[in-house]
C-alpha cells in the first residue's frame, strides 16, 4: 500500500452478503476515535470490508513541526498554520542556539536544509543521522575550500537564447564589490563592479565552458593589471561582433583616461577579488561535484556550509553563496513547477547572520513563503541586526519571522524591543533565569517557557546510535554531562564521516 493511500468501502451490495461483516464494520467505525483511523481501516482491509484507492495529499510533503520550546511547536504547513516558517533565534554565546534549537529541528528531517555551520560540528554530529534517513548529505568548507562538493559562482549564471543573463552577472559583481564598503562614496564600488561585469562576461563569451569559473575571471583581471586586456577584448569583438563583453568594456574605458582613478578602481577590485584567487578556491571551482541549488527542491538534501567565525576574509564568498541559493531556488519554484512551489520545502539555517551581507534580505523573507522556502535566522541581539542592516531593515527582518525565540536577554535594547509583546518591563526580561526561553508567535502574547533540550527529542537515541555506527563520538552522551552542561554549546570536534553518495 502506497504512502499516500487511503481506503474506501466496497459497494453496499457487497455488505449484504455477510451481515456479520456489517456488524464488524460498524463496531470498527464506532471505535475509530479511540483506536485511530489507521487501526480500524487496516482491520477493515484485512476483513475484506474495504479496498485501497491510491490518492495523493498535495500538502503532505510540507507537513511537520518546528520545535521552539519544551511546550511550543508550530506546524510547518503554512496553509494550515497561517504562519510563515521563518524563525528568529536570539541568544548569547553558549545559550544553546545550536545544541538545543538547531540540532533538534534538524532531527525533524522535514525537507531540505542549507546550514551555515560555524564550528563544522553539525556536519559531523547530525550529518550521519540525515544520511541514514535517506538524505544526500554534503559539506562545503569555506574555511579551507574543501568538503565533498565545490562551489563555482559562475555555474549559477542563467543563459537566455545562448547569452549569459546580465542580471545574474551584475548580482555576482555587486556581491563581490558591495556598495556598503564605501557608503560615503558609492562611486568606487560601483565602478569596480562595472569592470568586473565586463571581465565575467568575457569569460562566459570567449572561453570554453570548462573555463567558466572565477579562476578565469582572475586571469582576465591580471591581464587588465598588466595592460594586455585591451587586445583580448578587441580580439573577441573581431571574432564575434555580437558579443556583449566588448561593449561593457568600452563603457569602463571612460575612467581609463584618468590614470589615478583607473588605478584606484583596479586596486579596489584587487582587494575584493583576493579571496577568490588562491589555489584552493580554484580547485573548488573545478571540482567534479558542484552544489546544485535546484536539486534541494527536488529531493531531500542537506548541505553544511562550514565558515570560520574567527576569520572574516571569506564573508563575501559566503554572502554571495546564500544570495545565489535564494535566487536559484526561487527561480526553480517559479519556472520548474506548475504550482510555483518547490515539491520539497527548503530551510536555510543562517548562523552568525549579523556577519552576512545580504542586501534586501528583508524583501527576500517576505516573498519566499509561497515557494516553500524558509529561514532560521540566528544572532545574538537586536543591536547586531540594526548595526548590520539599519533599524528599518532590522525591524522588517524581525517582522517577517512569525516565530521569534529569545534564549537570553543580555542587552537593554533587545529587552526593550520585546517588552511590549511580553507584557513585562524590560528589567524583568533581563532577569530571565537560565533554562527558560521566551517565545513570540505572531498573533499571540509572548510567554516564558522551559527551554527545549536536545536529549528530550524522541529521535535522540537514534542520533546517538547513528553516531556510534559512524564512528563519531556523541557529544554529552551521559546524563551527568547533560545536567552539567545542558544549556551550553561546548561541542568537541569529532572525526569526520563519509556521507552517502550523491544520487
Amino acid at each position: 500500500m502506497g504512502e499516500h493511500a487511503r481506503r474506501i468501502p466496497h459497494s453496499p451490495t457487497a455488505f449484504t452478503e455477510d451481515l456479520m461483516k456489517i456488524a464488524e464494520f460498524e463496531t470498527l467505525v464506532e471505535n475509530a476515535a479511540e483506536t485511530g483511523h489507521d487501526a480500524w481501516t487496516d482491520a477493515a482491509v484485512e476483513s475484506g470490508l474495504m479496498r485501497e484507492v491510491d490518492t495523493r495529499d498535495p500538502r503532505l510533503a510540507y507537513r511537520g513541526r518546528t520545535l521552539l520550546t519544551a511546550h511550543t511547536e508550530i506546524e510547518t504547513d503554512t496553509w494550515q498554520s497561517g504562519l510563515n516558517n521563518n524563525v528568529l533565534v536570539l541568544g548569547c554565546s553558549g545559550g544553546g542556539k545550536t545544541r538545543h534549537h538547531v540540532k533538534p529541528n534538524l532531527l525533524q528531517a522535514s525537507g531540505s536544509y542549507i546550514v551555515l555551520d560555524c564550528k563544522g560540528s553539525l556536519y559531523r554530529e547530525v550529518g550521519p543521522y540525515l544520511a541514514e534517513a535517506g538524505y544526500v548529505v554534503d559539506q562545503l568548507d569555506f574555511s579551507t575550500m574543501g568538503g565533498t562538493v565545490g562551489y563555482n559562482p559562475l555555474a549559477n549564471v542563467r543563459f537566455v537564447d545562448g547569452e549569459p543573463l546580465q542580471q545574474d552577472i551584475i548580482a555576482i559583481a555587486s556581491a563581490i564589490c558591495p556598495i556598503e564598503d564605501h557608503e560615503s562614496d558609492p562611486f568606487w564600488p560601483q565602478a569596480a563592479a562595472n569592470y568586473l561585469c565586463a571581465y565575467i562576461t568575457y569569460v562566459l563569451e570567449a572561453l570554453p565552458s570548462t573555463e567558466w569559473h572565477m579562476g578565469s575571471v582572475m586571469q582576465v583581471f591580471e591581464a587588465a593589471c598588466s595592460g594586455r586586456v585591451d587586445r583580448m577584448f578587441a580580439q573577441l569583438d573581431a571574432d564575434d561582433p555580437s558579443a556583449f563583453a566588448p561593449a561593457l568594456y568600452r563603457r569602463t574605458r571612460v575612467t581609463c583616461g584618468a590614470e589615478k582613478m583607473h588605478s584606484s578602481i583596479l586596486g579596489i577590485l584587487a582587494a575584493n577579488l583576493m579571496p577568490f584567487g588562491f589555489p584552493e578556491a580554484t580547485n573548488a571551482y573545478r571540482r567534479a561535484r558542484q552544489v546544485d541549488f535546484r536539486s534541494f527542491g527536488r529531493e531531500k538534501r542537506a548541505l553544511f556550509v562550514t565558515i570560520n567565525d574567527m576569520d572574516r576574509s571569506l564573508d563575501r564568498l559566503t554572502s554571495m553563496f546564500i544570495r545565489q541559493a535564494f535566487c536559484a531556488l526561487c527561480d526553480s519554484a517559479d519556472h520548474d513547477y506548475p504550482d510555483h512551489r518547490l515539491p520539497v520545502p527548503v530551510r536555510f539555517v543562517l548562523d552568525d547572520f549579523a556577519n552576512l551581507n545580504l542586501p534586501h534580505i528583508d524583501d527576500v523573507l517576505a516573498v519566499i513563503r509561497s515557494r516553500e522556502i524558509s529561514c532560521t535566522i540566528i544572532c545574538q541581539t537586536i543591536s547586531q541586526l540594526e548595526a548590520r542592516y539599519g533599524t528599518p531593515a532590522a525591524n522588517s527582518i524581525i517582522g517577517n519571522c512569525d516565530a521569534q525565540l529569545v534564549l537570553a536577554f543580555q542587552d537593554e535594547r533587545t529587552a526593550q524591543y520585546f517588552a511590549t509583546r511580553a507584557n513585562k518591563p524590560a528589567s524583568a526580561l533581563l532577569e530571565t533565569p537560565a533554562g527558560m526561553w521566551w517565545v513570540f508567535v505572531r498573533g499571540q502574547r509572548g510567554r516564558m517557557e522551559q527551554a527545549y533540550r536536545l536529549e528530550d527529542h524522541p529521535r535522540y537515541p537514534e542520533l546517538v546510535a547513528c553516531l556510534e555506527r559512524a564512528g563519531t563520538e556523541a557529544v554529552f552522551s551521559t546524563p551527568d554531562e547533560w545536567e552539567f552542561e545542558e544549556f551550553f554549546d561546548f561541542d568537541e570536534p569529532d572525526e569526520p564521516f563519509s556521507p552517502c553518495p550523491a544520487a
